[in-house]
């Protein structure tokens, strides 16, 4: 009883769209659906986050390849990112007023799409090397990383929306954060690549710049750039 009007009352709150704070409560739901779905999903995030530290892969190699993590990672980072870009209106809605439900679904559309380019075309990258395994544990660490910056930029959409009312410096906070997630993901990247992709050093910088690098300053000028 005491949860439901908790919640009611987080929602009939006027000092932002009642139809964000809905999205952010079923973002809240649908993670502990699957937290409760992934016993070990805290275990297996930090584990395949560390995969390029590790001397020895045994540490993570029980939770390498793991559908449910995987697609838990896709709907995570589409939802959560897709939110992010809504709540401090990023970006150009394709014409679709800001702010409005309508404008939400182009929005979290076009996101997954880029997750599941970017999933199809590291797949194809690997296997045309002969390095599906060596793909297989960068894919799951920038799942993993991927799915640590959304659980905290949740936790910073929640207090922004539902108790700073937009009105904090979180949003800045964000943004530090994301930057800090890239150099991370850049470097433990580059880590992997280095110990085990026997290829001239042209084609790491080839992969480092078409899936790494580029994707993340043309998402940069979309977002901020034409903001």
């Amino acid at each position: 009883m005491l949860n439901s009007t908790l919640i009611a009352q987080l929602v009939l709150r006027n000092a932002v769209p009642a139809h964000l704070k809905a999205l952010l409560l079923l973002l809240l739901f649908c993670t502990a659906l699957l937290y409760v779905a992934n016993a070990r999903w805290f275990e297996s995030i930090r584990f395949l986050a560390s995969i390029p530290l590790q001397r020895f892969n045994w540490q993570s190699e029980q939770f390498l390849g793991n559908a449910l993590f995987r697609i838990t990672s896709v709907f995570l980072s589409s939802f959560t990112a897709a939110i992010f870009i809504y709540t401090y209106s990023l970006g150009d809605y394709f014409g679709y007023p800001h702010n409005q439900p309508s404008s939400f679904l182009p929005v979290v559309m076009c996101v997954a799409l880029y997750f599941l380019l970017k999933l199809g075309s590291n797949f194809i990258f690997f296997r045309i090397h002969h390095k599906t395994a060596l793909g297989s544990q960068i894919l799951d660490f920038h799942y993993s990383l991927n799915q640590m910056l959304c659980l905290v930029l949740g936790v910073c959409l929640f207090i922004d929306v539902f108790y700073a009312r937009l009105d904090s410096n979180l949003y800045y906070f964000s943004i530090s954060l994301a930057l800090l997630y890239f150099l991370a993901r850049l470097y433990g990247t580059i880590l992997l690549l280095q110990n085990s992709f026997n290829y001239p050093i042209l084609t790491v910088f080839v992969y480092l710049c078409a899936f790494e690098i580029v994707p993340m300053l043309v998402i940069a000028k979309v977002l901020f750039v034409n903001s």
